[in-house]
């Protein structure tokens, strides 16, 4: 009876994660736009390293790789791992357990995974992030904002949605430097990968000239989103 229990069990979990995995893949954006604006930052580096927290099948990390980027995805479901778009860069993980050495990473992405994470182990989470990353690194979190309404603070694995003031004050607390509500993109390459019709535009503008344009504009994008109930938060590890 035990083992029958167990294979249900097991086959409701490969099931769930057969449909989200569909839902996700189905849903995937590009974040080409943010690759780029990461790219941009760390012009004259040679090697970037880039960690990317609940993966999923890996979207992220080949986009990355891609674009000549080392990068790397940690995931839990084993059901992902097993259909990853990418292998050999994508390994069992958890963010409160991540599996690789101190500053070990330039950029670490945590894209619609900290709301999933027990409130408890909110500061152990924050505290892995922060000793993987290398001085000086960036860290990108999208997570729910409590302050608007939105359908996907109704999820019910959203355990641990909190207020963008809370995730301001931890996140210093940790040793970052937090702007936020801020989209860390390069709007151009936005324009260029989902407006056709604006391409001609957006190619004649250097890139560093419509980086400096874009800096504050970052800011517009990330307060409609926020008012959306999707928070974009771009750290940097200063401590």
């Amino acid at each position: 009876m035990k083992l029958l229990k167990s294979h249900s069990e097991h086959s409701y979990r490969i099931g769930y994660d057969e449909c989200y995995y569909q839902y996700i893949e189905s849903r995937y954006i590009s974040k080409k736009h943010i690759i780029r604006y990461v790219k941009f930052l760390f012009e004259n580096r040679r090697t970037i390293r880039w960690l990317d927290i609940g993966c999923g099948l890996g979207y992220l990390v080949k986009e990355a790789i891609d674009e000549g980027i080392d990068a790397y995805g940690i995931e839990i479901s084993e059901y992902a791992l097993g259909r990853a778009v990418i292998k050999g860069r994508i390994i069992h993980g958890t963010i409160t357990d991540i599996p690789f050495n101190n500053e070990s990473f330039d950029v670490v992405s945590a894209i619609d995974v900290l709301e999933h994470v027990h409130p408890k182990d909110t500061l152990k989470a924050l505290s892995e992030i922060h000793r993987v990353l290398k001085y000086g690194g960036f860290f990108i979190m999208i997570t729910p904002n409590p302050c608007y309404f939105g359908n996907w603070n109704y999820d019910l694995t959203h355990i641990n949605i909190r207020h963008p003031r809370y995730w301001k004050l931890t996140l210093e607390s940790q040793g970052f430097k937090v702007k936020m509500p801020y989209i860390p993109s390069f709007l151009k390459y936005y324009v260029l990968t989902n407006y056709p019709t604006l391409r001609r535009f957006a190619t004649i503008i250097p890139d560093r000239i419509a980086f400096r344009i874009e800096e504050p504009l970052r800011y517009i994008p990330g307060y409609i989103f926020s008012r959306k109930s999707r928070l974009y938060i771009f750290a940097i590890k200063v401590g």
